[in-house]
């Protein structure tokens, strides 16, 4: 069955199927539950969509909105009513944070059950409302093909976000004559040809004029206008936090990783900079520096697919509200400043600076140094290696030393959530099944979603997990000793044997304990025909890339 304009006798949950298929959905991510079970017979008549089992629906919903990131188009999840749905909670926070298009489908009680504190019932529209950027109810089967259609347009349109469907058993059990819809077009605001001469004009009196480039580069798909225009006007280009893969990190323009302990990022916006542009990024709190970047003075321009985002944080002097390659393409037909030695040097003096700052240097630690993990990775690890991550203390020696140089390869949580890293690997391999995928995973978050690696292991997709174990939640054991030193309390871990567990799961499970052990455990997972796990055994006193505990410990009490 097309997407043309007939109409079929079928159930609401044959529709929604057919729905998800005609907007080209290739993987849809789930838990199952009585309440949409017509929606999952309905799937089997749908072959061009794989349905994924997860083992817990928050995982599920985390690996949708990791889809959505590795495929810059809407990640599906679907869960049963109540527990199902505030299990799948996190990843629509997660989402409308990180501004991923993600569509939750949700079962619910029956259309003559509601509002009678029927079993699991739940009103997604106040629960879900401040997170998602749209809420609703199918009351109807008829209406399943316009709202479903709706629902992808919203979630994938201006900036990009979750949008969350309640699905009533019965109406997915109802049979209807039922006509489909085509899919929403895709809406890309084109650039006010006066504001982009504005902008170019700008851009070419400054002296020192610096790019900030966010997700919405990303989703506009607009990297090569964003390496010509860095090229053709002469700017260092910076990535927002989280985003490195904006922009490739070897690039003689590429300058750093805004909003993480880039300090030179931060000099050269702070201390150096004229004129800032921002290319789809809101300058969120870690981006801003606690908002206090752009200072008042430093004169500003930004473009955005959506008006929303502009001057959510600061006020532009000059906002263009356009799709960023749009925006960029047509900047690119403009004459640009000319050859400038001067510029050209500061750049490359800031780029050099760059690559030093991601040289992992030697530190024994007694255990494993994580920078000798990130030099033999960068060593192993093919050139378009998709990392995924957690939240973690770990994060700072993936953030500072991989060097991202191709598209859609970092998918890691700006909004700090842990447990995203094993089912975000399950979605990148998925989704690029022909990239090595490897996911960075503290031992805290490893045990809060690492069961995904089972569905990994089911659905064939090749995956390398590297378990980081200190035995602690060791970002938070960092915080104790800066703001308590000496009274830890509540963050140790009692840890299994990851490797046998690893094994256990049936896939490639090795421990490494001395950093000489670190390159053939790589090559050894590399190498093996389905997923792996690497027990990492590290030194919590190295708790980030520049502090030990220790060091904390003392700053604190020095400053008292």
């Amino acid at each position: 069955m097309s997407g043309n304009q007939h109409s079929r006798r079928m159930s609401g949950g044959h529709a929604v199927a057919w729905c998800l298929r005609n907007e080209g959905v290739r993987h849809a991510f789930s838990v199952p539950g009585e309440s949409y079970i017509a929606l999952l017979d309905g799937l089997r008549d749908v072959p061009e969509v794989t349905l994924i089992t997860n083992r817990h629906e928050g995982s599920a919903c985390l690996m949708a909105e990791a889809y959505g990131k590795t495929t810059r188009t809407p990640g599906v999840c679907m869960v049963t009513r109540g527990p199902g749905a505030t299990n799948a909670s996190i990843g629509v926070h997660l989402a409308r944070y990180d501004s991923t298009p993600l569509i939750l489908l949700i079962g619910q009680v029956a259309r003559a059950h509601r509002g009678r504190e029927a079993g699991q019932e739940i009103d997604y529209t106040h629960f879900f409302g401040s997170i998602a950027k749209w809420v609703i109810e199918i009351k109807d089967p008829r209406e399943v093909p316009p709202i479903m259609a709706r629902a992808f347009h919203v979630a994938r349109s201006g900036r990009p976000g979750p949008v969350v469907v309640s699905l009533p058993r019965d109406m997915l059990e109802e049979e209807a004559d039922i006509t489909m819809v085509e899919p929403y077009p895709a809406v890309r605001p084109g650039p006010d040809p006066e504001l982009i001469r504005d902008m170019v004009e700008r851009v070419n009196r400054a002296e020192k004029p610096v790019l900030v480039a966010g997700s919405g580069a990303q989703y506009a798909r607009a990297r090569d206008e964003l390496v010509a225009f860095a090229e053709k006007f002469q700017l260092p280009v910076l990535s927002a936090f989280k985003r490195q893969d904006v922009f490739p990190n070897t690039h003689p323009h590429y300058v750093g990783n805004l909003g993480s302990r880039n300090n030179h990022a931060k000099q050269i916006v702070r201390d150096e900079a004229d004129l800032l542009l921002i290319v789809g990024c809101r300058f969120n709190q870690q981006v801003s520096s606690n908002y206090t970047l752009p200072h008042p003075g430093l004169a500003t321009v930004q473009i955005d697919a959506d008006a929303a985002n502009i001057g959510q944080n600061f006020r532009p002097d000059l906002a263009v509200v356009a799709d960023p390659g749009q925006a960029l393409a047509e900047a690119l037909e403009c004459d640009g400043p000319g050859p400038n030695e001067a510029r050209a040097a500061w750049i490359a003096g800031y780029h050099a600076r760059q690559r030093r700052y991601a040289t992992p240097p030697e530190r024994p630690t007694g255990k494993v140094s994580m920078e000798r993990v990130m030099a033999s990775l960068k060593a192993a690890a093919p050139p378009d290696t998709i990392h995924t991550g957690d939240a973690g203390s770990f994060g700072g020696w993936v953030q500072r030393y991989i060097e991202f140089d191709h598209a859609d390869s970092y998918i890691v949580p700006n909004l700090g959530s842990m447990g995203t890293g094993v089912p975000a690997a399950v979605a990148a391999g998925l989704a690029h099944p022909e990239r090595t995928v490897v996911a960075h995973v503290g031992d805290g978050g490893f045990l809060m979603t690492g069961q995904e690696i089972a569905t990994a292991r089911q659905y064939g997709v090749k995956i390398i997990v590297m378990v980081y174990a200190n035995g602690s939640y060791g970002t938070i054991r960092m915080d104790q000793e800066v703001q308590y030193p000496g009274r830890n309390y509540g963050t140790d871990l009692v840890n299994p044997d990851f490797a046998a567990l690893g094994d256990g799961y049936g896939v490639l499970g090795i421990r490494v304990s001395r950093d000489d052990e670190v390159l053939p455990a790589l090559k050894q997972a590399l190498a093996a025909p389905g997923p792996a796990l690497i027990e990492v055994l590290t030194d919590l006193e190295y708790v980030s890339p520049t502090t030990t505990l220790t060091e904390a410990a003392a700053s604190r009490r020095g400053a008292t």
